[in-house]
C-alpha cells in the first residue's frame, strides 16, 4: 500500500507544529521570564529560517491584497501577545487543545458577519468542544473555576483573534500562492514586533543565545510545519487539516511522558488530571472533525 506525498507532509506539519508549542513552553518555563521578551524573540528567530522560503519555493512580490496581508499580520501578531502571556500560567498539555478551537471560532464568524446558518447538529458540535475545553483545564483540584482564569480567557482571545487573521488570509490567498502569503505575512509581524523595544528598553531584550536557542529550534520546526502543511494543501486539504489536528494529542502523549521521566522539565499532574484532559482532547478533536468536514 503507497502512502500519498500529502499524508506524509500533513504529519510532518503536525509533529513540527507539537514540538515548536513545547519548545515555546520550554522557554517561558527555564528561560525567559517576560513574555514581552519572549514574544519579541518568538519572531525575531522565524526571520532567518523565512529567508530560506525563495530559495525553494515560489515566492514573489504580491501585485494586489497588500491591505489583507497586513491584517492577518496584525491580528496575528495581537493574538500572540495574548498566547506569550498565558503560557506562562498554563501547561501546554492545557493550552494546545485550545488551537483546535479556531474551528469552531471561524463557524461563528461566519454565523455573525456572512450570515451563514448551520444545521442543529454543527451548533451541538460546538457546545461539545466548549466542554472538552473545560476538562482539558482541570488540575488536582478537580473544579470547574480553574477554567475561569485570566490565562484560559487569553487563549481564547488568542483563538478569536487567530480565527478572524484566517479570513484574511482567505482574502489574500485570492491573490497570491501560500508561500507567497506565508513568507510577507510573517516578515511583517515579525517587523511589528519591533514596536515592542520602546516599551521593554534594550536591557530586558539583552538575552544570551543559549536563553533563544529553544526559540530557533521552535522556529526552524514551525517553519517546517508551515511549508509542510501547504504542501499538503496543494494535493488534499480536508484530508491533511484533519491529520493537522493531531497536534493536540501529541503534545499530550510526550508531555505525559516527560512528567513520568522527566517531571521538572515541563509539567506533572496525577493519571486522572491527564485522564481527564485526554478525554477533554478527544471531545474538541471530535468537534473540530466534523465541523471541518
Amino acid at each position: 500500500m503507497t502512502i500519498q506525498p500529502y499524508i506524509i507532509f500533513s504529519l510532518i506539519a503536525a509533529f513540527g507544529f507539537a514540538f515548536s508549542s513545547l519548545a515555546n513552553k520550554f522557554t517561558s518555563k527555564h528561560k525567559i521570564s517576560n513574555n514581552w521578551v519572549l514574544l519579541f524573540y518568538y519572531y525575531l528567530t522565524i526571520i532567518p529560517f523565512l529567508f530560506f522560503l525563495p530559495l525553494i519555493f515560489n515566492v514573489s512580490f504580491p501585485q494586489s491584497g497588500w491591505i489583507f496581508v497586513f491584517l492577518y499580520a496584525l491580528v496575528f501578531f495581537i493574538g500572540n501577545i495574548f498566547f506569550t502571556t498565558a503560557i506562562y500560567k498554563l501547561d501546554a498539555s492545557t493550552f494546545a487543545p485550545f488551537f483546535q478551537l479556531q474551528t469552531a471560532f471561524i463557524a461563528l464568524l461566519a454565523f455573525l458577519f456572512l450570515k451563514e446558518r448551520f444545521a442543529v447538529e454543527n451548533y451541538l458540535l460546538l457546545a461539545l468542544m466548549l466542554v472538552g475545553s473545560i476538562l482539558v483545564s482541570i488540575d488536582e483540584k478537580f473544579s470547574i473555576k480553574t477554567y475561569f482564569k485570566l490565562a484560559t480567557l487569553l487563549i481564547i482571545l488568542q483563538q478569536i483573534f487567530h480565527a478572524f487573521s484566517n479570513l484574511f488570509a482567505g482574502f489574500a490567498l485570492k491573490s497570491m500562492n501560500s508561500f507567497t502569503f506565508m513568507f510577507w505575512g510573517d516578515l511583517i509581524a515579525s517587523l511589528l514586533a519591533l514596536i515592542i523595544i520602546p516599551f521593554v528598553g534594550f536591557n530586558k531584550l539583552k538575552v544570551s543565545f543559549p536563553q533563544i536557542k529553544p526559540l530557533f529550534v521552535g522556529s526552524f520546526l514551525s517553519t517546517i510545519a508551515a511549508t509542510s502543511l501547504f504542501t499538503a494543501f496543494q494535493s488534499n486539504v480536508t484530508i491533511s487539516s484533519t491529520l493537522a489536528l493531531l497536534t493536540s494529542p501529541i503534545i499530550l502523549v510526550f508531555t505525559i511522558f516527560l512528567s513520568v521521566f522527566k517531571p521538572e522539565l515541563l509539567e506533572h499532574h496525577t493519571k486522572k488530571v491527564y485522564l481527564v484532559r485526554f478525554i477533554g482532547v478527544l471531545l474538541i478533536l471530535f468537534g473540530a472533525l466534523k465541523l471541518s468536514l
